[in-house]
């Protein structure tokens, strides 16, 4: 039996891998390739004169952080969570702003209310259906990397979760999944009893609709750390009742 987890090992607290890695074996395979984008002279134009950017990811953070900028005027910077907002002041961005809940939902509001100026959205280039982002209506978006997947990286993928059973995955976004039904359509035996544990209302909705097991954060606090410590939980429940069972005959 084993745990997947779509994220990369080296982005989950080695505190959290130990818990993990304590209950069962864990396997950590991101089902994406991240690859920054060249934005064109209209493009970067448009950024550096936004009055404001919004990022909603930690890898669209990268790319902006790594990129070199020459802003008139520091824009203000509106981000989803407190951990992103921390990096960009780490990086000499001084006026950052965060919703107080780390959802699109919310920041859309903070968006709303803070400002009627043109904002620029950097992001990539596959999107949550109806995203809240897009009642802001002086927000355009910009693709500033590219979430891609081949089928080589999915027989790679195949080949090694072959003679594995998993039993509790940890599914990222809505794109992560579709690729991972895929899989399991390869591997049917492998995942015949499944429970999914997502970091965001879109993809539990995603599962549900398709009538599987799945579990969404309580709050939209520290997703990532809250839904890994509950598969923990869950496997620990689930093994102490195996070991002293309360029915008896």
């Amino acid at each position: 039996m084993a745990f997947l987890i779509t994220y990369p090992k080296e982005k989950v607290a080695p505190e959290l891998q130990a818990q993990l890695a304590q209950l069962t074996t864990t396997l950590y395979i991101p089902l994406r390739e991240l690859v920054a984008t060249q934005l064109n002279p209209a493009e970067v134009d448009q950024v550096q004169t936004a009055a404001g950017i919004v990022i909603t990811s930690q890898f669209a953070l990268h790319v902006f952080l790594s990129r070199n900028w020459h802003f008139a005027t520091p824009p203000d910077c509106f981000v989803l969570s407190q951990k992103m907002a921390s990096r960009l002041l780490a990086n000499g961005y001084h006026q950052v702003s965060y919703p107080a809940e780390e959802n699109q939902a919310n920041l859309a509001q903070l968006l709303t209310a803070s400002t009627s100026e043109a904002l620029v959205w950097l992001t990539g280039n596959r999107h949550v259906k109806h995203n809240r982002l897009e009642t802001v209506a002086n927000l355009s978006q910009i693709t500033l990397y590219k979430n891609s997947w081949s089928q080589e990286q999915e027989n790679q993928v195949v080949a090694q979760l072959k003679g594995v059973p998993i039993t509790r995955v940890l599914v990222t976004s809505p794109s992560s999944y579709n690729r991972l039904q895929t899989i399991e359509t390869r591997l049917p035996s492998q995942f015949s009893s499944v429970t999914y544990y997502t970091l965001g209302n879109s993809t539990f909705t995603l599962i549900n609709g398709d009538h599987k097991s799945s579990v969404k954060p309580v709050n939209k606090r520290d997703v990532l750390a809250q839904m890994l410590r509950k598969m923990c939980a869950d496997e620990m429940a689930k093994q102490t009742k195996k070991d002293y069972p309360t029915d008896f005959e």
